[in-house]
């Protein structure tokens, strides 16, 4: 057995503890936290990249989350952050790294740096005529154009593929 000690003083400059290399157990720590960090940034890295399977399921769950939901918003605006909220709200996947490109005709086509596949998700709105709050004079205004903020359903269809 070596009389060495596991940990020593270090000589940089800092007084801090570390492993002495000149120990058998020190030496083997040195390498099992070598193994172990690697380990840590190799788990990492999965969790933080998407997987074909994964871009699949998660869209797929989106569209059923938007399909039916209600939202305040116009006809106009980019609706990618729905979709995107909705497959962050699935729980399947990494949190980040979802592009979704607008298309004509409410067409967003979604997809990630990390997989070679796409998909196209179509929504549509319909006016959404229960408000959660009637106030006073609601009644006498016009209905709301495509630029202003309204109550609407949401529907979403996916199909493989980039959107034309």
């Amino acid at each position: 057995m070596s009389e060495e000690p596991v940990f020593v003083r270090s000589r940089w400059g800092t007084g801090r503890y570390v492993y002495n290399h000149r120990s058998p157990v020190g030496l083997a720590l040195i390498v099992l936290t070598s193994f172990v960090a690697l380990g840590v940034l190799f788990g990492m890295r999965a969790q933080s990249t998407w997987s074909e399977s994964e871009l699949g399921d998660a869209v797929r769950e989106g569209v059923q989350a938007l399909e039916g939901k209600r939202h305040y918003t116009s006809l106009e605006s980019d609706h990618g952050l729905l979709i995107t909220e909705a497959m962050r709200e699935s729980g399947i996947g990494p949190r980040y790294g979802v592009d979704t490109r607008q298309g004509e005709g409410g067409a967003y086509t979604v997809s990630t740096e990390d997989t070679d596949s796409a998909y196209c998700v179509r929504i549509t709105f319909t006016r959404d005529d229960q408000p959660p709050v009637v106030f006073p004079g609601a009644a006498d205004r016009p209905p709301p154009g495509p630029d202003m903020l309204a109550f609407y359903l949401s529907h979403a269809t996916v199909s493989e593929g980039r959107c034309p």
